[in-house]
Parts: C-alpha cells; structure tokens; sequence
C-alpha cells in the first residue's frame, strides 16, 4: 500500500530571506538556513538543482535543496517524523532520503519538487527501509527488513512510491540483501548474503537476479556503481588489503593496484572504463584491465576520483594537509577548483554540465 503521508501539504519549509548565493572567484557559495551557520551540497541534477544539508539558528542539521536560481529551502519531514539526510536529486528535482518515524528508525522518503512529502512503501512483513540511491527517473533502490527477525532485502521503488522487493539467490529468510547502485535505464546492483556468510555481487535487469559471484577470500564486499553491463565494487581480504573489482556481464575481473597495496574503484562508464584511487593516486582502468595514474595539481602528491558524469568528466578529492576539491576535463586534465577561505573541502556531485557540488570548510559550494 502506498503510504503517502503528505501527498498535499503546502510548503511549509523554511526559504532563506538572505541573498540566494554569493559568487567567488570560480565558485559559488551556496545560501544557509536563517541563522545557519554551515553546509554541503551533495548531489545536483542538470537543471542545477541542489540538495545536500544545512544547519538552522540552533545548529540543527536539516535536509535542504537549492533551487537553480540559489534560493534555499529546508526539507520538512513527513508528520510524525524527525529530520533525515538527503542523498540524492532526479531531473524533476525530486530529492531523497531517509527520515525516521515511532517504531521505525528509517524510512525511504522522497521530498517532491511541490513541498509535500511521499514515504516510499514499505513491503508488508517488513518493518523499516532505507534508500540508497536513485536515477535521473526517479527509480530508488536500497532495503528493507524486520527489526525482530533480522531478514533484510532488496528493494526498487517506482516513481509512485510502491515497492518491489527483487529476487535473492538463497531463501528470503536467510539471506540478507541490499541494492545500492542503479544506472539511468534501470539496471540495479548490489550484495546479498547467503546463510553461508558469503556476500555475492549480485545484478537486476528488469527484475532479473543474475548473481555475480563471491570473490575468493573476501570479507568485506560492496557495490559502487552500475553502468549497463558493467559492475564496479570493492573488496577487503582478510589481511586487509583492500582493491576494487569490475564485471564485464558476468567476467570479473579484480584490479589490484600494481604495487600490491589498495586500490578503489567508484565509478564506471558505458565503455567499462572505471575510475577511483589506486595506492593513494587516482586512477583510472581502461576496459582491458589497463590503468593509468591521473594527474594531480602542483604540490599534491594523493587523490582520488569520487564522481563521473555522462560526459567522462570526473571530480574528485586532491590531498596533501588538507581535502581540496578537484575537476578533471574528458581528456585528463585536472582543475583545482578555488575556494574560499577555509580548511578541507571535497567535491560530492557533478552534473552532465560538468558542474560540480560539494562543501569547503563547511559551507555548501558550487563549481559552474
């Protein structure tokens, strides 16, 4: 059953009556809360449309979105909730989330681009959700379980906010799953334990369990990104050694760093060419398992990359003393983008446009 708890509630969010935005040297500093007095945006679609956090006079932190004229407004949560965390925008600049309620610690919840609030289903037996990630469609994927039996599953939410919950390779009872990655034609990933305590790398198309495998000897698994038939994670062996691993369909392939030490994989393109950290570098692997070390800034010797967009820009982190937020162009050439004064900073979203959000010593910033 659809739980549409404020399906036509007036926008009773709070917007800023200070100027929408200041404009620095390359930048643009994003307007706070009334009395606010930090921030960070967190992910933005192509129309420029921004969501992220922010704090109120009381130093409270609140879900909040830019229009993309600037203008800021707080995200109140559904009746009888208390404030969550925004993650993500779709391209109707519907933003979502997780709120908690009585006897539910999360829910799912999509603040639409009128004011009101929709709580994504919750499957029945099921006493909780959580999102995780969504597309430009507004398609969301995550969890949900039962607090008293412990049973998590994987879940898809359509754009009216009904529930799916997708097929798992072992009994529903056993085995616990989430989906944590969805590409724009719907292609889902994510993890499902069996009773056996492995974690498979598990794939959807169309509601299909395809099940990737277990890579030999880890204890730690995840998926960070889908891009058609492609799969991007990372793994953690038991002597720790942490390195990132990509499925061409159901092909895997680990990419270790060649050094031996770490390596991350964060992203993914339709090419099957996957970006991330490889030895405290950021990285890029060609789809033949080749990999080159990106460019860094003068005077920073670590990064990483943290986001791509359709377009094969990428932005991420540089690293020396402190985070600074930086931009790579299609062909490799690396920005470091300005900021203002401050202390460390990172970048978290980037558009088709190549416009990049993300926050520096706790204000919420903009890269046009």
């Amino acid at each position: 059953m659809r739980r549409t708890l404020s399906a036509v509630l007036a926008l009773v969010s709070v917007i800023s009556a200070t100027p929408p935005a200041a404009a620095g040297p390359g930048y643009v500093e994003l307007a706070l809360l009334p009395g606010g007095t930090k921030g960070s945006a967190v992910d933005i679609n192509d129309a420029g449309v921004v969501v992220g956090r922010g704090t109120d006079a009381a130093g409270r932190a609140k879900p909040v979105r830019w229009d993309a004229e600037g203008r800021i407004t707080e995200l109140t949560p559904p009746p009888g909730a208390t404030p969550g965390k925004v993650f993500g925008v779709d391209a109707d600049g519907a933003a979502y989330g997780n709120t908690s309620a009585p006897g539910r610690n999360s829910q799912a919840t999509r603040w639409n681009p009128d004011g009101s609030t929709t709580v994504l289903d919750v499957p029945p037996g099921d006493t909780y959700s959580f999102a995780l990630a969504v597309n430009d469609g507004g398609t969301v994927v995550g969890y949900s379980g039962d607090y008293a039996t412990g049973v998590r599953r994987a879940v898809r939410w359509g754009r009216d906010g009904a529930a799916t919950v997708l097929p798992a390779p072992g009994p529903a009872a056993t085995t616990a799953a989430e989906a944590s990655a969805i590409d724009e034609a719907g292609v889902i990933a994510g993890i499902a334990t069996t009773e056996d305590d492995l974690a498979h790398h598990v794939r959807w198309d169309d509601g299909v369990l395809t099940v990737l495998g277990v890579v030999p000897g880890a204890t730690y698994s995840a998926v960070t990104d889908v891009n058609g038939r492609y799969v991007v994670g990372r793994v953690q062996r038991g002597d720790r050694t942490a390195f990132g691993v990509r499925w061409d369909g159901t092909a895997l392939s680990e990419v270790p760093s060649p050094t031996g030490d770490h390596s991350l994989m964060h992203a993914v393109d339709a090419e099957g060419t996957a970006f991330g950290q490889v030895t405290s570098r950021p990285a890029r692997w060609a789809a033949d398992g080749a990999v080159s070390i990106m460019a860094l800034p003068d005077g920073y010797a670590a990064g990483e990359v943290l986001e791509l967009n359709d377009r094969g820009v990428a932005a991420g982190t540089a690293i020396s003393r402190y985070h600074r937020p930086i931009r790579w162009s299609a062909s490799g050439e690396v920005t470091l983008l300005p900021a203002p004064s401050g202390t460390s900073g990172s970048a978290q979203g980037i558009n088709d446009a190549g416009v990049v959000v993300g926050e520096y010593g706790g204000r919420p910033l903009l890269w046009p």
